[in-house]
């Protein structure tokens, strides 16, 4: 326990931190460009965030199996070096393949070449700093993992800052900001080189049972890219920036429930394959710890997305509320479904998880086109809530015994944060909204440490063993 904390820590001040500050420059370009301008930079992440994913393929998932294996370093040498000339090959393929998309997708030859140069800077800065992190996460070093994010984000902050300072146009940050992945893809590869060797040999491990990993893992990292994608055919570049300014916030404030289940990955893969009541505990801990800070930062989004909005935005981006309200649940959602998903995975479920986000991913387009055509981002933000609420009903259904599981680990904190929209909802007029914010999250706390008499056992035993330790 003492370790997933330690590991959660880390992997929180790089993944959270990191990415409220690149989210902050993203949405002070947002304001600089204007919607169309954002809505085309949205485009280009979200291609770049999928050729990303296919010149990993689930190899990353493999590897770190295959770690917990065996992770002597003569071991090691060879499953680093195999995972380096598999994903050389794959980022080779993808990025002739995105070549040839999105030259026939796109006839507006701006659109075209601003793509280009973010896209292929970011696949070749994406994979090399995967390659680091993803070793570190293996061994339970996610001290190393949170400097190879951290610096990666720090550099493609900056470079978004500077670009807003020099008011560049978006021809120019779309370049320098794929630049920047490689910088961070650069120094990912030193940190790695000092600890092992990069080419030690080969072990085709790697390869069996990536199939699973690798539809599953395509599936849940198009959700969130469907959108902008969608959007732009359905409606208009303007609605597409304005539904991923609003998802800009969420899509930061979710990486805490996930930076907690990547503490957890490591060692509900052990569990799974030595003591399932063990596992069913670490994932009733898991679901408990995620759902809680899902909450945490639900309420604020919530009941204060118009104030946080103007805030954030400002004026001219007004839309943005109402769709920030919606997409608050994006969050919730998230925070409990992870939990599940890695049940299943740890437990040799894979193919469960896989049924559940082909349906969903379907859903999803369908969606997307119909609602997103009607109400624009409106539509687009209903369609990705309700898509999260579809996969967690599909992981509720293939795991055993789901309702005793999700009633255990989640009463208590579903109660509290009924009990503080209620409250706070009367309260709305009377109190200004960044004091109701914080009101409301101390007010949920309060609450769970009243009920919750495992959260308060477990808050003595840490502070017991602090004290005698």
């Amino acid at each position: 326990m003492k370790l997933i904390f330690k590991n959660a820590t880390y992997l929180f001040l790089s993944n959270f931190i990191v990415r409220l500050f690149t989210a902050i420059s993203s949405i002070l370009i947002a304001r600089s460009l204007g919607a169309s301008d954002f809505g085309i930079l949205s485009i280009g992440l979200a291609i770049a965030s999928i050729a990303g994913y296919f010149s990993d393929m689930g190899l990353s998932h493999t590897f770190i199996r295959e770690v917990s294996k065996n992770n002597n370093s003569k071991n090691l040498s060879v499953l680093v070096s195999s995972h380096i000339r598999i994903k050389l090959v794959f980022s080779l393929i993808v990025g002739i393949v995105v070549y040839f998309l999105i030259h026939n997708l796109y006839s507006d030859v701006y659109v075209r070449n601003i793509l280009y140069l973010m896209v292929f800077p970011t696949i070749v800065g994406g994979s090399l700093q995967g390659i680091g992190a993803v070793y570190f996460q293996a061994i339970e070093q996610m001290h190393f993992t949170a400097i190879i994010r951290s610096v990666s984000g720090i550099i493609t902050a900056v470079t978004l800052i500077v670009g807003l300072l020099f008011e560049w146009e978006l021809s120019l940050v779309a370049p320098i900001y794929g630049f920047s992945s490689i910088l961070g893809g650069i120094y990912s590869i030193y940190l790695l080189s000092k600890r092992t060797s990069l080419f030690g040999g080969w072990d085709r491990r790697l390869l069996v049972g990536l199939a699973g990993f690798t539809i599953n893992g395509l599936l849940f990292m198009l959700l969130p890219q469907i959108p902008p994608i969608v959007l732009e055919k359905v409606s208009s570049l303007e609605e597409v920036g304005y539904f991923s300014a609003a998802y800009k916030i969420p899509s930061v404030l979710y990486q805490v429930p996930g930076v907690i289940a990547a503490a957890f990955y490591p060692i509900l893969f052990s569990l799974g394959t030595r003591n399932l009541s063990k596992h069913r505990e670490m994932t009733l801990l898991q679901l408990k710890v995620m759902s809680f800070l899902g909450i945490i930062m639900f309420l604020p989004l919530f009941l204060y997305s118009e104030w946080w909005s103007n805030i954030i935005f400002g004026e001219e981006w007004k839309n943005v509320g109402s769709i920030l309200r919606i997409l608050s649940f994006v969050v919730l959602f998230q925070s409990i479904s992870f939990p599940l998903a890695d049940a299943l995975t740890t437990t040799d479920k894979q193919s469960k998880r896989i049924i559940v986000m082909t349906i969903a991913v379907c859903t999803a387009i369908i969606l997307y086109f119909i609602l997103g055509y009607y109400y624009g981002s409106f539509g687009g933000a209903i369609s990705m809530v309700s898509t999260e609420a579809f996969i967690f009903i599909g992981y509720s259904i293939y795991i055993k015994k789901s309702s005793a599981l999700l009633l255990r680990s989640l009463r208590y904190n579903i109660l509290s944060v009924l009990i503080v929209i209620f409250t706070f909802n009367i309260l709305s007029e009377l109190i200004h909204p960044f004091i109701g914010s914080i009101g409301s999250i101390v007010f949920f706390i309060t609450i769970i440490l009243i009920f919750d008499k495992e959260v308060i056992r477990a808050m003595r035993r840490t502070l017991r063993k602090k004290f005698e330790g």
